[in-house]
C-alpha cells in the first residue's frame, strides 16, 4: 500500500514514522516549506534556546513520549524543572500564585471572599440537561460564577488556545472538563470521584517535557529515523483527486499516485488542495478560524531581574487591560536554555480578540518593545534585554467554536464515504502536540486494519 502524507509538522512526521514500520506500506511525505516541523521551531543563539511555537508536551499522555521512545530517542527527552508546577495569574496588577491545595485556596487573593463562596457553591449547581453547545465562558459562569470565570478560566483559555472563552466550545476545546459534569454531575464531584486524577486546580497534570536542544532538534532527529520514508520538501500539494485506482496528487513537482492519503496540514491549507476531492470537505476546513500569535523571547542579565522567576509563568485576564496574554519563565522551566548568569522570559501576545488581532498590525520591532514594556514593572526588570528573538504567527492555533463537533462529525462521514482519506493534525480533536501524535497513531492503526482486511480478502 502506498500512502501519501501532506504536511511535515509533528502530525505528518509521526504518521510517516509509524506507518513506515507497518509491513507492506510505503510512505511519501510532502512539505511545502524547505524544512519540517510546521509550527515547531527553535532558535539557539548566544547560549539562549527559544521555542517559536509549542513549549513542549505533558508526559501524562503517552503518545508523544511513545513516538520518541519508538524512534529510540526516549533518552533525549527533557523533563521540566519542578518549579514549572508553580503557576501564576495576574490580578490587581500583580502576579498571584494559583493555589494547588484547598488550604491555599482559602488564603489566596486571586478570588475575593464572595467569589470563593460562589465557587464552592459549584457542588450544588444542578447538572446541565440540554444539548446546547456551551461556550467555555457560559459554562464557567453557570458552574463557578462570574469572578472565577473572569480571573481563573478565561486566562487559562488564552494560555492554551490564545483564544477567547466567550467564543470557544467547551465540549470541543476542553472535553475532559465537559465530561466531569456530564459523567459525575459537576467539576468538584468529578475531581473527587474520577479515578487516577492527574490534574489539579493549578493546571493540567503531568510534567512538561521537551527535547534536549529544543523541539526542532527532536523533529530533525525523528526525520533521520524515517529512513524508509520518501520526504519531499519545498513541494506544495495543489490538488487531490480520487479515481478507480486510488488518489492522484498534483504537486508543484509533478503528479504522484497513492492508495491512501493523510492530510496533516493546517485547515486553511487543506481547504485549498481538497477542493478537487470534495467541495464540502474543503469548505468545512476553510471554516475553521485561527488565532494569531506573536512570541518574543527576551534574555536578561540575572542581576537586572528582581523577580526570581520561580515558576512556570503567568497568565493575564482580559480585565487587567494588558497588551500581552502572559509570559513564561523559560530559565526556570528549562534552566539549560540560558547561560548561567542570565534569565529568559518568553512573552506571548495576540490571540482571538479584537485587541489581539489589532496588535498584530504593528511591526515586529514595535511588538518586541511592547513585550518588554509589559513585563518590566511586573517582574522588576531594570535594564533592556541583552538578547531577543521573535516569531510571528498570523494563523497560529485553530479555534473550536460552538458547532465544531458537528464539523468533526461531517468530516468523518465525508472521509468515510470517499474512503482512504484521513484528516490528522490539530484541526479536529485537540491542539496540543499529544493530540497531534494521538491522531497520527489512530490513523496508522486504521490504515493497518484496512491493509489486514485487504490481505484477508485476497
Amino acid at each position: 500500500m502506498k500512502v501519501g502524507i501532506i504536511g511535515g509538522g509533528i502530525a505528518g512526521l509521526s504518521a510517516a514514522f509509524w506507518l513506515s514500520r507497518v509491513e507492506g506500506v510505503s510512505v511519501t511525505l510532502f512539505e511545502k516549506d524547505e524544512r519540517l516541523g510546521g509550527c515547531i521551531g527553535t532558535a539557539t543563539e548566544n547560549g539562549f534556546t527559544i521555542e517559536a511555537g509549542p513549549n513542549g508536551f505533558l508526559d501524562s499522555k503517552p503518545h508523544t513520549v511513545q513516538l520518541f521512545q519508538d524512534a529510540g530517542l526516549g533518552d533525549r527527552l527533557l523533563r521540566s524543572n519542578d518549579a514549572a508546577r508553580k503557576r501564576f495569574i495576574m490580578r490587581y496588577g500583580r502576579i498571584i500564585r494559583v493555589p494547588e491545595k484547598a488550604g491555599a485556596f482559602f488564603k489566596t487573593d486571586l478570588v475575593t471572599l464572595k467569589g470563593k463562596i460562589r465557587l464552592m457553591g459549584e457542588l450544588f449547581v444542578p447538572q446541565k440537561k440540554d444539548e446546547k453547545d456551551e461556550t467555555v465562558q457560559e459554562f464557567a459562569i453557570r458552574r463557578l460564577g462570574q469572578e472565577a470565570a473572569d480571573f481563573m478560566i478565561a486566562p487559562m483559555v488564552s494560555g492554551v488556545f490564545a483564544g477567547d472563552a466567550a467564543k470557544l466550545s467547551l465540549k470541543s476545546a476542553f472535553p475532559v472538563i465537559c465530561e466531569l459534569e456530564s459523567k459525575y454531575g459537576g467539576l468538584f464531584k468529578g475531581m473527587l470521584k474520577k479515578p487516577k486524577k492527574k490534574s489539579g486546580p493549578a493546571g493540567p497534570g503531568g510534567a512538561l517535557t521537551s527535547y534536549i536542544g529544543g523541539l526542532m532538534q527532536g523533529i530533525n532527529d525523528l526525520e533521520e529515523k524515517c529512513s524508509g520514508v520518501e520526504i519531499i520538501k519545498g513541494c506544495a500539494v495543489n490538488e487531490v483527486h480520487k479515481g478507480e485506482n486510488g488518489f492522484r496528487l498534483v504537486t508543484s513537482q509533478g503528479e504522484y499516485y497513492f492508495d491512501s492519503v493523510v492530510s496533516a496540514a493546517p485547515a486553511y491549507e487543506a481547504a485549498k488542495f481538497l477542493k478537487t476531492l470534495d467541495k464540502e470537505l474543503a469548505d468545512i476546513m476553510d471554516s475553521i478560524p485561527y488565532s494569531p500569535a506573536f512570541v518574543a523571547g527576551l534574555g536578561f542579565n540575572e542581576e537586572d531581574v528582581e523577580n526570581d522567576l520561580d515558576g512556570f509563568g503567568y497568565l493575564i485576564p482580559k480585565l487587567e487591560n494588558k497588551k500581552i496574554l502572559g509570559a513564561l519563565f523559560t530559565s526556570s522551566i528549562f534552566p539549560s536554555r540560558r547561560p548561567k548568569d542570565k534569565k529568559l522570559v518568553r512573552v506571548i501576545m495576540g490571540g482571538d480578540t479584537d485587541q489581539g488581532r489589532s496588535l498584530m498590525s504593528k511591526s515586529d520591532e514595535e511588538l518586541v518593545d511592547i513585550a518588554f514594556n509589559e513585563i518590566k514593572d511586573t517582574l522588576g526588570i531594570k535594564a533592556k534585554p541583552v538578547h531577543h528573538k521573535h516569531f510571528r504567527w498570523d494563523k497560529a492555533i485553530p479555534q473550536y467554536y460552538p458547532g465544531h463537533s458537528e464539523k468533526v462529525k461531517s468530516v468523518e462521514e465525508i472521509c468515510g464515504r470517499i474512503g482512504g482519506i484521513y484528516v490528522g493534525g490539530n484541526v479536529l480533536c485537540g491542539i496540543a502536540l499529544n493530540d497531534c501524535t494521538r491522531r497520527s497513531l489512530e490513523i496508522t492503526e486504521s490504515i493497518t486494519r484496512s491493509l489486514e482486511k485487504q490481505g484477508q480478502a485476497s
